[in-house]
């Protein structure tokens, strides 16, 4: 595969410092010689073709390296598919890994994923001829309306921007466009662009010159002969003034557009002939260069970048409630263990007689819930054994005599530690935070709308843990549901602070203890309006 991609890029005029094949990696693993190339001065762009990889944590630090130093890496992970993953294990015994904590690494550590070699070649014959952009805002310079609307349809596919231009600007294309163009973004030039060069430059510049532009596709269409050579020569010259990207997407064929493609080719400007392969890779290369520069500025301090940080004693005293529960906690137990990390959870006991919950209950105050305790019955709802809304004490005697009956009718050899009385907490919006160990990247985040529904919304994210405050607010937005917790339709917003500290903290203590725990599933946890907190309404924490 390797030699493959090698002689395709010889084709392209890509330059390779090192082209390796691994093989089955009997003995030199990928990572390996990742971790060296980063590090090499000649080489300014990784690219990896994997089926697994053997130590995601490792991996995650030679990404963090290639940030550092400006090498994105370019990404075409195989065995998305159960098929794929199936032919991977007879290929070479690799374990492809989860899909799913794949993407979620790829995008929390600016990895450029690809889907196809043609990919690889269209990034790397790119990102040698064009500055790295500063932003996502596309324009875009067209001879034909329809090949314009393709490409903004493209780039707003790709996650960038196509800002509207301000009035100046407009007014300045519209001087020299016809009146059946269009100075919008994409602005149309039409074909009549060859019978005004000096107005062709006009516009793209008036384009580069635009603050909220940061990259520039110029799409050309059917413009051969003289007319075309002449509109070549303009855009090497724009290209080699300009500190912004600009890139080519000439929709003709070799034959008819030969003289205009060698023009380009020698003045050393990025052209493609499809409009989308063209926006492609360079959204890739947009998208890598923003997110590098966020990243720069998380640890430069400039944003919230400090993640949570354990004490021995705080690590002690965890270990002790793992050290004397079963392989999986109640949820009592696994409360505690979450109230060890500072995160907020429900007033509650433990008790085993009516006499006791009926104390309990008239403590905490009414209403309550009443809840089996038992580390065999991880599902509740589906036991029947968890009662709501309990708002008298003859309601409570009954609750606790039809949950204790419940679950033993569900699970007769279940252990029953007794029947948790907890307080009711109303308001707020159900989300799900949970922890799940990964067998290549280790403790692995989810975060997402929780509650009954959760595994049929499937509105979650993952993260590799740890994680900062910065990554954990970008978990939060990034769910559809986001707009929920701020306060759509005229609910009152979130403590998303709050809710983002919890974040961090899962995602250490499962950092900590990832050699202990397998799973944890904090579901619901309850996003209170701001200013109020958050508070853990039920917890489950399953031992490896």
């Amino acid at each position: 595969m390797g030699y493959s991609i090698f002689n395709l890029a010889q084709e392209a005029g890509i330059g390779f410092t090192y082209i390796v094949s691994t093989g089955n990696e009997v003995d030199l693993h990928s990572l390996e010689l990742l971790e060296y190339m980063v590090e090499d001065p000649d080489t300014r762009l990784l690219i990896s073709y994997f089926e697994g990889i053997k130590d995601g944590r490792r991996f995650a630090e030679v990404a963090e390296r290639a940030l550092e130093l400006g090498k994105p890496i370019v990404a075409l992970k195989v065995g998305k598919t159960e098929v794929g993953q199936k032919a991977a294990s007879s290929h070479t015994a690799s374990m492809t890994g989860s899909e799913t904590v794949f993407g979620a690494f790829f995008k929390q550590k600016g990895i450029i994923r690809v889907n196809d070699i043609e990919e690889i070649l269209d990034i790397a014959y790119l990102y040698g001829r064009i500055p790295l952009p500063t932003g996502k805002g596309l324009g875009v310079v067209t001879t034909s309306g329809g090949a314009g609307i393709l490409v903004a349809d493209a780039a707003v596919e790709m996650g960038l921007s196509v800002p509207e231009l301000d009035e100046s600007v407009r007014a300045k294309i519209n001087q020299v466009i016809p009146d059946y163009g269009s100075a919008l973004n994409p602005v149309d030039v039409t074909a009549q662009v060859i019978n005004d060069p000096q107005g062709f430059i006009q516009v793209l510049e008036a384009m580069l010159e635009n603050p909220a532009i940061d990259a520039l596709v110029i799409v050309v269409t059917m413009i051969a002969g003289a007319a075309g050579e002449r509109l070549a020569r303009d855009i090497v010259e724009v290209y080699r003034r300009s500190s912004k990207p600009v890139v080519v997407a000439w929709t003709a064929g070799d034959r008819l557009m030969e003289n205009c493609f060698a023009i380009l080719r020698k003045g050393d400007v990025p052209y493609f002939k499809s409009p989308v392969r063209c926006v492609k890779a360079l959204g890739a290369l947009m998208k890598y260069s923003a997110f590098r520069q966020e990243w720069l500025h998380s640890r430069t301090g400039v944003h919230e970048e400090v993640a949570a940080t354990t004490t021995a004693d705080l690590l002690n005293r965890a270990r002790e409630i793992l050290e004397n529960t079963g392989d999986s906690l109640t949820e009592h137990e696994g409360k505690m263990l979450l109230a060890h990390y500072g995160i907020p959870v429900t007033e509650e006991e433990v008790v085993t007689t009516p006499e006791e919950a009926l104390a309990v209950a008239r403590r905490i105050g009414y209403p309550v819930a009443v809840k089996i305790d038992s580390p065999d019955i991880l599902h509740k709802t589906e036991a029947k054994a968890i009662k709501l809304g309990i708002s008298s004490d003859e309601q409570l005697l009954a609750a606790y005599r039809e949950v204790l009956e419940n679950a033993r009718n569900y699970q007769p050899e279940a252990r029953i530690d007794g029947v948790l009385i907890q307080e009711m907490v109303s308001g707020g919006t159900e989300v799900i935070v949970g922890m799940k160990n990964d067998s290549q990247f280790g403790p692995v985040l989810v975060f997402g709308l929780g509650g009954i529904f959760v595994e049929i919304l499937k509105d979650v994210v993952l993260r590799v843990a740890p994680i900062t405050r910065d990554e954990a607010y970008k978990m939060i937005s990034s769910i559809k549901g986001y707009k929920i917790l701020e306060g759509a339709r005229g609910r009152e917003p979130g403590d998303l602070k709050a809710l983002a500290e919890v974040l961090v903290k899962v995602g250490q203590l499962a950092v900590d203890l990832g050699d202990v725990i397998g799973e944890i599933d904090i579901n619901p946890l309850l996003v209170l309006p701001r200013g109020q907190g958050v508070k853990a309404v039920d917890a489950l924490v399953i031992k490896k």
